[in-house]
């Protein structure tokens, strides 16, 4: 394995690019490169999920500290300096300077203060409307459990990656550029929420270094195919025949989620339906999944993309976890881009007390669009830890949920998002469905335009 580069993030996102710099092709955010001596560390060795091997621990401190004199390394410079630093806390406490060592501290809440101790400051800190101010400046140490004064940035580790193009995608036998077999599998048929496209690997291929899934009207709702709506493929079970007629339920608007539609094909063709439906679909579009090939845990996770909202459409980039013989919503599910009918929506959804479909608990977040967003690239984040999921556009906060709400004493289940358990990606087009809306609206086709998606793990903070 190549050794991984260390990054160093703030978690805001910079304005993305205008409609010209698109026209023009610009290819940004290519293969991340900083300059700068960064400082080597022994970092925790991942399992072959992309997480801690268990009982591990999960992130170490690392100091980062570049082109600084030894006089003056690690020392804050000026009492309004330190000040800042205790007020970023945007909590009630006090803040400590001693001006010749360069040391800066803080005690949350209402601490006392000593004024005798030579050579130390002090000032009260007093939050408000998401920050805080420390001030004024007296003599004197504020006493108590002395904290620092900020917090450490994370490091994180670039983990895997894939930016669609030559380097991942590979050749059809008819030329054409597709995602990665080692990375990504097609899911093919119908499949979820009652959505209206046949799901087939041709609507995805990689063009000038993105991904581009394209949702199609293959025919008019009235134009009905001649005999049976499907037709059996690769199926010779003698104890459980089946026909054209008896795989007409596995078509919509009649579709069923039990046997025969969930019969796969017994062949090499992985996935594939036995009961195909594809010459009769209206619509057809695409849905990865990194099952099986890239699961991850705690992280960071990000993806630039143009997505199109108009009335049918329905994108989606999102996790579900892979646990053996755990049934969803047991399993855990983090919906990161959940784009439709004008609505960015991100959610967390776990099993309620019975465990069962019906009881599902979703924690979910959502925005309006104006007609102008999605004509431009926009990046999607999810940061997770064992504490809190955040899930976050353009560097804007969608949700934020702390984990506990996920804890077997309040829902009788384990807790999914927790002990670094595993999670697949799925990144799709649908068509209609639940939340969709009405396709008929709309002209076709459709797209998904992805530039890249790459995931991130913590290797630790500076110091």
């Amino acid at each position: 394995m190549a050794r991984l580069r260390v990054l160093l993030l703030t978690l805001a996102v910079l304005p993305d690019a205008t409609l010209a710099e698109e026209q023009q092709g610009v290819r940004r955010h290519r293969h991340m490169r900083r300059q700068g001596p960064f400082q080597e560390f022994k970092s925790v060795p991942p399992n072959r999920f992309g997480t801690p091997q268990e009982g591990q621990e999960h992130s170490e401190t690392v100091n980062l500290t570049m082109g600084s004199s030894k006089d003056t390394e690690g020392k804050v410079v000026s009492q309004w300096a330190c000040a800042l630093m205790c007020a970023s806390r945007a909590t009630q406490g006090c803040c400590s300077y001693q001006g010749e060592l360069g040391v800066c501290e803080f005690q949350p809440g209402t601490p006392g203060t000593n004024a005798t101790v030579p050579g130390w400051t002090q000032a009260r800190c007093t939050p408000g409307y998401a920050t805080a101010k420390c001030a004024p400046w007296e003599q004197g140490k504020c006493m108590g459990q002395a904290q620092p004064a900020a917090e450490g940035l994370a490091i994180w580790a670039l983990l895997w990656e894939d930016h669609f193009d030559t380097d991942t995608c590979v050749l059809d036998g008819s030329g054409v550029l597709r995602p990665s077999p080692e990375f990504w599998s097609s899911e093919i048929g119908y499949k979820r929420g009652k959505e209206l496209q046949w799901y087939q690997p041709e609507n995805a291929e990689c063009r000038n270094g993105e991904l581009i899934i394209t949702a199609r009207r293959e025919r008019q709702s009235w134009e009905k195919p001649e005999g049976s709506q499907c037709r059996v493929v690769g199926w010779e079970d003698k104890e459980q025949p089946l026909d054209n007629k008896s795989c007409g339920v596995c078509a919509p608007p009649y579709f069923q989620y039990y046997n025969p539609c969930d019969l796969v094909r017994q062949d090499d063709s992985g996935s594939a339906p036995a009961c195909d439906c594809s010459q009769s679909a209206e619509f057809t579009s695409a849905s990865l999944m990194t099952k099986g090939k890239k699961e991850f845990s705690y992280g960071l996770f990000e993806l630039r993309a143009k997505i199109d909202t108009r009335p049918g459409a329905w994108s989606s980039w999102w996790a579900i976890g892979d646990f053996d013989f755990v049934p969803w919503p047991k399993n855990g599910q983090i919906d990161i881009l959940d784009a439709f009918q004008h609505m960015l929506k991100a959610s967390v959804t776990h099993a309620g007390e019975s465990g069962l479909p019906s009881s599902a608990i979703q924690h979910a977040g959502a925005r309006m669009l104006d007609r102008d967003w999605e004509k431009y690239y926009h990046t999607w984040q999810l940061e997770w830890d064992s504490d809190f999921i955040q899930i976050r556009v353009d560097g804007e906060t969608l949700l934020k949920v702390d984990l506990k709400v996920a804890d077997a004493v309040r829902t009788s289940w384990p807790n999914p998002f927790t002990r670094a358990k595993k999670f697949f990606l799925i990144l799709n087009l649908a068509i209609g469905g639940h939340a969709g809306g009405d396709a008929t609206l709309t002209e076709f086709p459709m797209e998904l335009r992805v530039d890249y998606i790459r995931v991130f793990q913590k290797r630790g903070y500076t110091s």
